[in-house]
């Protein structure tokens, strides 16, 4: 299988080959720390440190389309001992590495302590379920997140990922807190920060079940705001739906949200044979959220 290596002491040159043996890979590769995880997320499994003799994993860019926000590479999982020594072929980014082999017998290799990472062929299981299964790149104070949306393997022996963006689920709209009542306004923050988190770290079920409680609130303190009734707080989504009649949009988004809901209860999809939430149901929920909360006009 296949070997990277990083030298110990100059992070941005990058060694390709089997085993100990290697040559320089010019231009070098981006390189990420990377981390497997499952839905829900723990962000505790996210690497603290971008030092390489911590990270169990690195992910190898090998092309990113930034219009699609997809992105096709490779894993490696961390050598049982870090670091080692590897022969190496002078870098093309050194030519002095060549004189330098030649006063040293002419081996045509130099000794180098090398990070050494291995080929990781993703394992069945992770086959398998790779609609759940997400991919950390990045450190705790800074990564974001991939889903695995097909798995080649190439000629080498590894398996070459194509990635999606999981963030591409979407951003919610920034708030005119000066627009927003008061009455709720902290609420909303609460709720809406709870939907942001779901975003990231949740499956579509905990998504569209946090999409219509902020939907509920929402819609909630707009009425109750407007007919000077703080009770309406308290009522379900269908009874503030019926107090929308000059509302359009609102009137139109609010009942699939609740369609969405139901389809999360494994009764509902038994008893109406419908299928489970995916990935697009939530995009739809986190964008009916951020629609419902621009005509509401408390965004910038």
């Amino acid at each position: 299988m296949p070997h990277i290596g990083i030298p110990e002491h100059n992070e941005s040159l990058v060694y390709e080959g089997d085993s100990t043996i290697g040559h320089g890979i010019w231009p070098s590769p981006t390189l990420s720390i990377a981390a497997l995880l499952r839905i829900p997320i723990d962000p505790n499994q996210v690497p603290r440190s971008s030092y390489l003799n911590e990270a169990n994993f690195v992910f190898r860019e090998d092309s990113f389309d930034p219009v699609t926000r997809i992105r096709r590479g490779r894993l490696y999982k961390a050598s049982s001992t870090r670091p080692e020594d590897w022969w190496v072929q002078p870098h093309p980014a050194y030519y002095e590495e060549a004189n330098i082999t030649r006063l040293q017998g002419g081996s045509g290799r130099l000794r180098k302590r090398i990070f050494a990472f291995e080929g990781w062929r993703v394992p069945a299981e992770l086959s398998k379920y790779k609609s759940s299964a997400l991919i950390a790149l990045g450190t705790a104070d800074a990564f974001t997140l991939w889903r695995i949306i097909d798995i080649e393997r190439i000629v080498t022996g590894e398996d070459l990922l194509t990635l999606r963006a999981r963030n591409s689920l979407g951003v919610l709209p920034e708030l005119n807190l000066d627009a927003i009542p008061q009455n709720g306004r902290d609420k909303l923050q609460e709720v809406l920060e709870r939907l942001n988190n779901s975003a990231y770290r949740a499956g579509p079920e905990d998504i569209v079940e946090s999409a219509r409680a902020a939907t509920q609130w929402s819609v909630g303190m707009y009425l109750a705001n407007r007919e000077n009734n703080p009770k309406i707080l308290m009522n379900d989504i269908g009874e503030l739906l019926k107090q929308l009649k000059d509302r359009r949009i609102l009137q139109s988004l609010i009942p699939i949200m609740a369609t969405l809901h139901s389809r999360a209860k494994p009764n509902e999809q038994e008893r109406y044979d419908t299928r489970p939430l995916m990935d697009g149901d939530a995009e739809y929920a986190l964008a009916s959220v951020g629609m419902i909360l621009r005509e509401l006009g408390w965004t910038i």
